[in-house]
């Protein structure tokens, strides 16, 4: 069992450095000179010893992030036409996300982001179509009194 000289806290495994206050252990602290010793107390017995905070033993370390793909490119620029189609050129901007957003659907890194130009980007569609169809007349009044 080794103890820090700085915290004093006592370990069962013998470590390079304290898990709490980070002291090199390798070293012993140099001292002044003898120590004159302490009149003894009545034996008491010691009170019992509390386990230590685990903590990180020493600087966080941070995975490597994995460069973008094309992939990636498509599902942002997916999104970027989904989002535009449904306010300027939706005949040409929504196919477009539609079809870049499936393409970029295939990564885990922005699955969710590509997900959401599909379904945006269907939306946008259906209600495009319907806007085309009803004003060609050739939806009855009925069907589009209701959604207009």
């Amino acid at each position: 069992m080794k103890q820090c000289y700085r915290c004093g806290t006592c370990w069962q495994e013998e470590g390079p450095v304290c898990r709490i206050c980070g002291a090199d252990l390798t070293r012993t602290p140099s001292t002044p000179g003898p120590q004159p010793e302490q009149p003894s107390m009545p034996s008491v017995p010691p009170a019992p010893q509390m386990m230590p905070v685990q903590r990180y033993p020493g600087p966080l370390s941070f995975r490597k992030q994995k460069p973008f793909t094309q992939a990636d490119l498509c599902t942002v620029l997916g999104f970027t036409s989904a989002i535009m189609g449904c306010f300027w050129g939706s005949v040409l901007l929504l196919p477009l996300g539609l079809v870049t957003s499936v393409l970029g659907y295939r990564r885990d890194r922005t699955k969710g982001l590509a997900v959401a130009g599909i379904v945006i980007s269907v939306i946008g569609l259906l209600i495009k179509v319907v806007s085309i169809l009803s004003q060609a007349v050739y939806l009855p009044p009925w069907f589009t009194n209701g959604i207009w």
